[in-house]
């Protein structure tokens, strides 16, 4: 693939490796894959990686999972002509008083709370309602994930997503237990279009890879065909 740069950003509780049915299906195995360190992965590569890409100059297909696309788009201004697939996205998670379909902050602050006493209960308390399996308790890294919590109680990415509504598509699951279809549509701004999967949950990575993959070979290609 030529143009834009695919780079690849997880959800919260999960890591890179929720990519690569998606990276099998578009035959691409070496791909810009951005980890959060919620397993423990050193974040001074990641924040080299992040640093290169900010400063190159080429546009990226940023492509992110769940949180991983809120994440994205609250690293300010990637570069010029850069394009936004979202995956079980969302704008804003933490409901307030302009969002009341969010996740009230209650149980986020629940969570953060329970990484303290059982980190591994409530990273795989969370998979389980993902629809996922269960992680390694010894592998996670309880500071990494109280930071991606305080993202999602905190990040609002709608007033960026007004900018950049051209530039951007969303996956979502019709069944998705954590980001529900009305929370889903509240957090965009009207015109991002959203493709549903009536039967997909919060891992369409997972359990829809071709159709993830389908969506970001149209967006690389519709970039190109532009003049």
């Amino acid at each position: 693939m030529t143009g834009l740069q695919p780079v690849f950003v997880h959800g919260w509780g999960f890591g890179p490796e929720v990519w690569r049915p998606v990276l099998e299906a578009l035959e691409q195995p070496s791909s810009t894959l951005l980890d959060l360190g919620y397993f423990g992965a050193p974040q001074a590569e990641t924040q080299a990686q992040h640093h290169a890409l900010m400063k190159s100059g080429r546009p990226v297909l940023l492509v992110g999972h769940s949180f991983g696309f809120l994440w994205g788009l609250s690293q300010g201004a990637w570069p010029e002509g850069s394009h936004f697939l979202g995956i079980n996205a969302f704008g804003r998670f933490s409901a307030g008083d302009t969002f009341v379909q969010g996740v009230a902050p209650r149980v986020l602050s629940r969570m953060q709370a329970g990484l303290q006493r059982d980190a591994g209960q409530v990273v795989n308390s969370f998979r389980a309602r993902c629809g996922a399996e269960p992680a390694a308790a010894h592998d996670l890294c309880v500071p990494a994930l109280a930071d991606g919590l305080n993202g999602l109680m905190t990040l609002d990415a709608r007033p960026v997503l007004a900018h950049l509504a051209g530039n951007v598509r969303i996956l979502a699951g019709e069944q998705d237990p954590i980001v529900s279809p009305d929370m889903t549509r509240a957090s965009l701004p009207a015109g991002v279009p959203v493709e549903w999967q009536g039967e997909g949950g919060h891992m369409l990575p997972l359990t829809h890879p071709h159709i993830c993959a389908g969506a970001v070979r149209r967006m690389m290609s519709e970039t190109m065909e532009k003049p």
